[in-house]
Formats: structure tokens, sequence, C-alpha cells
């Protein structure tokens, strides 16, 4: 088949954080003239409604809707729930996929997770192949990065060891042998955690084990010393997929995070915090909270899940992460989010 080429795009999960925001990228590049933004409706919303709803709720603004068609595409559905004759125009037309659609859910087990995430995969890959050959960006996760033993798999689930993560390591490990053999066209994206914009700051806050681990210190007035979870601000992570999809030596496999480390201080000296030990901070949490509201987010050495899974920023060449200031970000992050006081009895909303 011939190379893919980069006119057409679809985006799958693009009513989520960061599928719309890739949406609103690619609507804007001059290559593209049309952007299908598949979205699953959900009760008396319409897909077009609930992908308006995000972009209303990120106030995601450099976007071109004009170029944009919302369709209600769901790679869990057969033929993604389309009719026969769209999702064959579909097949025949699109030149590349983007599949941000997943499921956060920390509390499944994989074997759960596996008919929707893993099977969903599979079809979308055979669409990839079928008509025309289109290239594949998979937000993957860099939590799969924790499992490094067969052990780890039979470790009880948690906000880290999670049939997620599990799933999210499964789909990388088929998708990294698809491209090395060629069977297919495909980009890996193994993501940290997806912030705010660089312009906004807004993203979904409480539902990430990220800020729940912050919110925690925030809430006991310490911070645990150690090094700062990766992360890339959602504009910047959809800069470079489309950068990396549309443009010339595009790279198999992406690790879109901070291209410099930053530690722990970084987030106590912002908040006010007192920096202390990893065995102090789980101290002082363990006497104000209940421990068995935290042990699914401490019941493990955290900074040692964090080395494992701050894998090594790997960006197009193209790239530029010279101005990436983790002052500047988290200080825009910390002005928008709202944490709920962990020691409360009935938790309370406050400003960070």
């Amino acid at each position: 088949m011939a190379p893919p080429a980069d006119e057409i795009a679809l985006v799958f999960g693009a009513n989520g954080f960061v599928g719309a925001h890739l949406v609103a990228e690619l609507s804007l590049r001059p290559g593209i003239t049309t952007v299908y933004a598949g979205v699953r409706s959900a009760g008396d919303s319409s897909a077009a409604e609930r992908f308006e709803e995000t972009v209303a709720q990120y106030s995601i603004t450099g976007i071109d809707l004009a170029k944009i068609v919302v369709i209600e595409a769901v790679p869990t559905r057969t033929n993604f729930g389309l009719d026969e004759d769209t999702y064959l125009r579909l097949r025949g037309t699109v030149d590349q996929v983007f599949n941000s659609a997943s499921s956060t859910d920390y509390d499944s087990s994989y074997l759960e997770l596996r008919q929707d995430w893993f099977v969903s995969l599979l079809r979308v890959v055979q669409f990839t192949l079928e008509d025309r050959r289109k290239h594949l960006t998979y937000m993957g996760s860099i939590g799969a990065f924790i499992y490094t033993s067969p052990e780890d798999f039979l470790r009880p689930d948690s906000w880290w060891y999670s049939g997620y993560c599990q799933m999210k390591w499964i789909n990388g490990q088929l998708l990294g042998w698809l491209a090395r053999d060629g069977v297919a066209s495909v980009t890996l994206v193994e993501s940290p955690y997806v912030l705010g914009s660089t312009t906004v700051g807004k993203d979904p806050g409480r539902v990430y084990s990220f800020w729940r681990a912050i919110e925690l210190a925030n809430s006991v007035g310490a911070m645990w010393d150690g090094p700062g979870m990766n992360y890339a601000p959602v504009d910047v992570l959809a800069r470079v997929l489309a950068d990396n999809a549309l443009g010339d030596g595009t790279l198999p496999h992406l690790v879109p995070s901070n291209p410099v480390p930053y530690s722990n201080a970084v987030l106590a000296s912002a908040l006010g915090l007192d920096l202390v030990p990893w065995a102090e901070f789980k101290a002082i949490v363990d006497s104000k909270i209940p421990a068995e509201k935290t042990a699914s987010l401490l019941g493990s050495d955290v900074n040692d899940l964090i080395r494992r899974s701050n894998a090594p920023s790997l960006m197009p060449s193209s790239f530029d992460g010279s101005s990436w200031d983790h002052d500047a970000l988290f200080a825009l992050y910390l002005s928008v989010i709202q944490f709920r006081d962990a020691t409360a009895c009935r938790p309370r909303l406050v400003t960070a």
C-alpha cells in the first residue's frame, strides 16, 4: 500500500480532554481539510453537544470549526457504530487516525476492561489496514512502565498497579510489535500525566492520581521530598502528536514529557508546604487521615514508582522544549484547581 497521506484525520475520544485539544490542533493545520471527531453520545446529549461541551469546559479557542465533522464513532462498537455506507466511506478516505479513547477506570481489573479496550484497539488497527494505509497514533500511558517483572502483575489493584495500566501495557506491547515488524503504520505515545494548557491551565483535576497526591500534601501541610511526576501541557502534547504524524520522519514511539526533570520542591514552594522525607510525609498523613482512605494511593513507595515511570522524554527532532517552565506552569495550574481538605470528615473545597 502507498504510505499514509495527511488530508483527512479521524480522532476517537474527541469529547475527552486530550481528544478535544487534538481535534482543535489538527483543525488549524493547513494541510488538513477535514477532522472527523469521533464522540459517543450520552443520555440526552448528542455527540455534537458533548464535543461542544468539552470545548467550552476547557476554554479551547484556537479551533477551526469549519473543518470539523462530529460523528458518533466509537471504537468499542462493530464498524464503530456507524452505518455501512459511512464506515466504508471513512475507511476509503481517512489518512490519519488518532486514538485517545479509553477508560481511566482504576477500579476495574484488566479482564473487565479487555473486551472494550483491547478488542477495540484490534478493531482500529484493522481499520487502518483496509482500503488504504492509514497512520495510527495511539495514546498509551507511562503507567505501563511500572510493570517491570511478572510479580508486578500479581499485585493488588491500586491507583498505580491497576487494570487500566495493565491494559495500556498490553496494548503498547501489541503496537510496538506491529511497528517493529512493519505490519502497520503506528506511533505508540507513552504519555505522562496530561495537565492543562499553557494558556488556560484547566484539566480534569482530581480524577488524576497526580492531583490526588498533591491534594493530600496540601491538606497536611507537607510535601514529600522526591522527583516530580512527569507531565505534559495538553496543548504541547497535541502539537507534538500532530507534528509527528504529519511531518517527515514520523517516529513509531513518543514519550512526550517534560525534557528537564524537576523535584517536588517546586510544588512545596508554590503551595507553601514543608518539604520532608517520604517516611515522615507518610507518618504525617497517617496521623491526620485514616490509613484505609489513602492506602490505594500511598500503599507503595511513591518515589520508587515515580522514578520507574519517569521515562526520558522522546520527542520529534523539531521539538523545542526550552520554554517548558515548571515554576510558571504549576503556578498557573494551582491558580485554577480546587483541592478538597482531605483531613475533614466531610471534605470541603479549598483553593490552592
